[in-house]
């Protein structure tokens, strides 16, 4: 079974919700494509753990201070879901949020369908030090899952799985299986319409995707020539959250004048 993913006007939908609350970002650019603004970083990361870069940047977070939005497009996932499967399976799953972007989203998902809710929770495993970054791995604490229980997992924005790949491995090491995967927006280049789980017991098996927004977002090893003399000049912000102020005044500065 594959999802049907969304539409033009559900993609429009979303960027709207997102812009009316300044949580969408794209690189300004000149006539000849130099860049007028910052590329951002991403959380994927190269064979050197270095991070990938790309000048689109999706801040799905804000949407979580946006009840009215996020009802509307929670209306709009169900709708995919009840196209997919049949109410009966609708109507016996449970919705679990993944750290930290899935957890509202999941939550309101889970409250308009009456269904249960869970979240796992991050236990740090090795502290941060001067040359590595801190570990940490997925745990049910606070909630768990049950034997046999059918589970959606529900992200804000999909790109590299690794996050779902962990978090599907661990809601099967306690008995559940995970039906379908379920976020706002698919930007990644090479998972589309279902992602691939693999396991040394079954091999693989499809896990359908349903989201509002398709579309692939172009990402930058820090060597590509289509992004290397930014990187080399700093001309980057590396966690996008900590500095969406700079981010909204670079793109509405080249708004005020173009």
């Amino acid at each position: 079974m594959m999802s049907q993913n969304g539409d033009s006007s559900t993609e429009q939908l979303l960027i709207k919700a997102l812009t009316r609350r300044d949580g969408w970002y794209e690189c300004p650019k000149d006539a000849n494509g130099k860049r007028l603004g910052p590329l951002v970083g991403y959380a994927g990361r190269d064979k050197q753990g270095r991070q990938f870069v790309g000048d689109v940047y999706l801040n799905a977070a804000v949407l979580e201070r946006d009840p009215r939005s996020l009802s509307r497009l929670s209306e709009k996932l169900i709708i995919q879901l009840r196209k997919s499967f049949s109410n009966e399976m609708v109507f016996n799953t449970t919705f679990c949020g993944a750290p930290m972007g899935g957890l509202a989203l999941a939550n309101y998902l889970a409250y308009c369908l009456g269904r249960p809710y869970v979240y796992p929770e991050k236990k740090v495993t090795a502290i941060a030090t001067e040359h590595s970054r801190e570990q940490s791995q997925l745990v049910f604490q606070r909630h768990e899952v049950r034997e046999g229980e059918q589970v959606l997992i529900v992200e804000d924005v999909c790109n590299n799985f690794s996050t779902t790949e962990e978090l599907v491995s661990l809601i099967e090491s306690h008995g559940g299986g995970v039906i379908a995967i379920m976020c706002l927006a698919n930007r990644s280049l090479t998972v589309r319409t279902a992602y691939d789980h693999k396991t040394s017991q079954t091999g693989g098996h499809l896990i359908p995707i349903f989201s509002l927004w398709d579309r692939p977002i172009l990402q930058y090893g820090q060597d590509d020539p289509e992004v290397a003399e930014d990187v080399a000049k700093g001309n980057v912000v590396w966690k996008p959250k900590n500095e969406w102020a700079r981010l909204m005044e670079a793109m509405n500065a080249h708004r005020a004048t173009a």
